[in-house]
């Protein structure tokens, strides 16, 4: 069975091994649930999820891969730097990609949404299922 934290730390892992791809700058940029008092600004990825069903043969549940870019000098989001982020992201996931026996399917994007730490994020979700039948 995956639960939340294992599909969270799996994408955290199969993002990390991809973060030069991804051009989010140097040092550490991918996050799980939040981000660390001590962050020194830039772009930035943090990964959480929503509540998992239990009680099926095959749980699902939902995670967020939130990607943050500083907002521009105009107080406008930096639209072109959020979407090529976002592309090099899915590229990777090419729709489905299989982590630790459970399936993630990229389903839903959001428009850019300010942040409290100014920037802008836009949100992916995935879809996990991971099927609990043994053969």
């Amino acid at each position: 069975m995956v639960i939340g934290d294992e599909a969270v730390s799996a994408m955290y892992q199969f993002l990390d091994s991809q973060k030069q791809e991804l051009d989010l700058g140097n040092g550490k940029r991918i996050f799980k649930y939040v981000l660390p008092q001590d962050f020194a600004g830039g772009r930035y990825v943090v990964i959480n999820f929503l509540p998992f069903v239990y009680d099926n043969p095959i749980n699902e549940g939902v995670i967020n891969v939130n990607i943050h870019v500083p907002k521009l000098k105009n107080d406008e989001p930096d639209t072109k730097v959020l979407y090529t982020i976002q592309r090099k992201l899915l590229e990777r996931c090419r729709c489905n990609v299989y982590l630790r026996g459970a399936e993630f399917e990229f389903y839903a994007d959001s428009r850019p949404t300010k942040d409290n730490d100014d920037t802008y994020y836009i949100n992916l979700k995935f879809k996990v299922i991971y099927n609990n039948l043994k053969n």
